[in-house]
This record gives structure tokens, sequence and C-alpha cells, in this order.
């Protein structure tokens, strides 16, 4: 007991620093990357600012075209205490992130990791470049990425024994989370799964399944049914249709392309101001999916070749025309980081695992997330909040060869 106890202690230390070089490396990024907030993150801000002045949730005429979860819950407290401060929205990510990289720890944890797993997938993640850039982003994927990581934390715990407690919190981590990207909600089917194959009997796994979706809908309820209130229908948020479309039309290319470059680009903000958000969206839906049954093929081509954009190696040049050294430093930096990252999380594919059935609940996860944006479109940043578990994938693949080094070590000191 000592002896684990003393090596639980050394753990919990190599962790802080860990989490401490995490920040450090955040903290550089807010330092030193010079950005304005634009496109999304300018919705966020007036969101949030609107919020603040008593406006309530309201970007430019929209009053739940984006996600409110950010906002309401990082950017309008923040700015409540601190005025529109971005870099205390900035310090607000940072700390996200510090949480991020705690929960890579638990995850691998629960993965079946021992100690070298664990704190591999958590400074794989702290080091990870993208954290450091993306968090000067007033972006929802540092909300999302915590959030994310906690769900799948709860339904690797749910593989080993469902309880009650334990779905409460996934409860509330998936409607914090419907709030926040729905693309996250993918997780779902994991949770799904991992109840499935957890060794407990049928009725605690329904109930526990219930308490769940019972637990998300209370936490969402609230901002659903503000809008039912306000746009005068049920939703999370109204720009599901607008982008099916954008992802989904003659114009589509797997990214996402401008609603002006789309046939519907000269009768969308006539669309907007005579149908209001909700039926507006809803006509971009229906155009999305007609276009997709009357182009089948093309639907699967261009889904298929959403999901090889999606993980592609950042090879891509960011916006501007002359890049600085750093900047190019940086983007091999990241590549490199990334390739090695996905070499190391395939390559547990062909290694012993320790528990098998959760390496698939993290492949899974990974899968599912991917198929969302097979349906919709790829922006790089949207991968971000998946990356942590290509981390813990990584980590596992570490550890497994470097025991097998250590044993093959053994067996030839032996002989």
């Amino acid at each position: 007991m000592p002896n684990a106890v003393v090596g639980g202690n050394q753990e919990r230390t190599w962790l802080a620093i860990v989490i401490s070089i995490g920040l450090l490396w955040r903290g550089v990024g807010i330092s030193v990357f010079n950005h304005s907030p634009e496109s999304d993150e300018l919705a966020y801000l007036s969101m949030a600012q609107n919020l603040v002045a008593g406006n309530g949730i309201l970007e430019g005429g929209n009053r739940a075209f984006y996600n409110a979860g950010y906002p309401l819950f990082i950017l309008g407290p923040i700015f409540y205490f601190f005025g529109d401060s971005l870099f205390a929205a900035r310090i607000a990510n940072l700390i996200l992130g510090g949480v991020s990289i705690f929960l890579c720890h638990m995850v691998a944890k629960e993965s079946g990791a021992g100690k070298l797993g664990r704190l591999t997938a958590a400074a794989m993640w702290a080091i990870y470049l993208p954290t450091s850039i993306y968090g000067v982003y007033l972006a929802k994927e540092n909300l999302m990425t915590p959030l994310m990581l906690g769900v799948m934390w709860c339904t690797l715990k749910f593989a080993g024994a469902p309880s009650i407690r334990l779905a409460l919190i996934c409860g509330a981590l998936l409607g914090f989370l419907a709030m926040t990207g729905n693309a996250g909600l993918s997780l779902l089917g994991v949770v799904v799964l991992s109840l499935i194959i957890a060794p407990a009997p049928t009725k605690q796994r329904v109930v526990t399944l219930a308490v769940i979706g019972l637990t998300a809908l209370v936490v969402a309820a609230p901002w659903v049914a503000r809008n039912m209130y306000v746009v005068g229908a049920p939703v999370l948020n109204t720009n599901g249709g607008f982008n099916l479309y954008l992802g989904n039309n003659p114009s589509a290319n797997g990214f996402f392309v401008s609603i002006a470059d789309t046939p519907r680009g000269s009768t969308w903000h006539e669309l907007r101001a005579t149908r209001g958000e909700v039926q507006a969206a809803e006509v971009l839906r229906s155009e999305a999916i007609d276009w997709i049954k009357s182009h089948p093929t093309e639907f699967f081509q261009l889904s298929a070749k959403k999901a090889l954009l999606f993980w592609t190696p950042p090879f891509h040049d960011g916006k501007g025309g002359n890049k600085s050294l750093a900047e190019t430093v940086a983007r091999i930096i990241w590549a490199a980081q990334f390739l090695i990252l996905a070499a190391a999380a395939v390559a547990g594919l062909f290694l012993s695992a320790v528990q098998p059935e959760r390496r698939r609940l993290l492949w899974l996860g990974v899968a599912l997330y991917t198929f969302v944006h097979m349906i919709f479109y790829v922006i790089f940043r949207y991968r971000e909040p998946i990356m942590p578990l290509v981390c813990v994938l990584a980590a596992l693949s570490v550890e497994t060869i470097w025991s097998q080094i250590i044993q093959r070590r053994k067996v030839t000191a032996e002989q």
C-alpha cells in the first residue's frame, strides 16, 4: 500500500507538471498570436454582449441561429465580470484547455492505460500546437472539447459499471454539449453501445439510459422553451438546414462554402427576411435533401471526400499571401505532430490491446464524429474536439510498444 500511495503521488506530480506545461503553451499562444475576432467569433461576441446588456441572446437579426452554449456559459459570464475583455475570454479558453488535459488523463485511465499511457495522453494534448493557437479564437470548440472528453469518460465508466450518479453527470454533459455543438451529440451512439456491453442487468442499463436522456433534456429544456417562445420552434438552433445545404448543393466541394457562392446566394437574404430564420432554414434543408435524392452518387462521393478532407494532414496554407518564417515553422510542427499522432493511433489497431472493448469505444467515437461532418462540410477547426481521443489512442499504442520492448529485454537478459 505505501508503494501504491507513493506511485500515485508521483503520478499526480507529473500530471501537474504536464498541465502546467500545457497552460504555459496556451499562454504563449495568447501572448504572441495577434488575432482579431472574425466570422463565427463575431457572432459569439455579439450574443454574449447582447446577453450582458439585457437584450437576450441576439446576433444581428438572428435569435437562435448559432449554438448558444459558448457565449451563454463562457463569454457571457466573463464579459459580465470583466467587461468586453478579449484577454479575459482567452484566459477562460486557457482554463478550459487545462481541464481538457486533465480529462485526457482520466479518459486514458478508463481506457486501460497504465501510468505511462495516462501521462503520455495528457502530454500529447498539452503540447499539440493547435491547442495554443485555437485558444486565442473565441470559438465553441474550446468548450466542446472538455464536454466531449467528459462524455467519453462517463461512457468508458459505463462499460465497467453503470450507475445513476454517473448517468446524471453524463446527461448533464450531453445537455450542455447539445447547446454548445450539435456535432458532439454523435457521441451518444458510443454511450448507448457502452451500456449494451456493460456487465449489468438489462433493467439497470435501461434505467441508466433513461436517466441520461431525462437529465440532458432537463438541462437543454429551458433553451428549447426559450426558442419556442422567441422563434416559434422547439429547436436547439436554426442553422441545421443552412449547414446541410452548404454541404449538399451543386456548388459543394466538401469544405465550407459561402452561401453567396451557391445557387441560393442571390435570394438567400430575401428568403431570410421574408420567411424568418426558422422557415428559411427549412427551405434550405428541403433543397439540400432534394439534391441528395436526385444526386445519390454525387452525394456518396462527396461524403467520402469529406471524410478524407476531415483527416487530411494540415499541409494547407493560412489566410493571406505572405507567410512569416514563424508561421511556416509552426505549420511544419503542426503537420509533424498530426502525422505522428495519427500514425501511432492507427498502429494500435495492429497491436494487442489491454482492454480491446474500450479501445473500440474510442474508435467508435472518432468514427461517429467524423460521420457527422461527412453529412455537412469540413472546416479544419472542427476536428480539434476529437483530437484528444486520437491522443489517447496514440498513447495506448506508445505504452503497448514500450511494454513489448521491456518484455523482450527481460527475455533476452534471462537467456
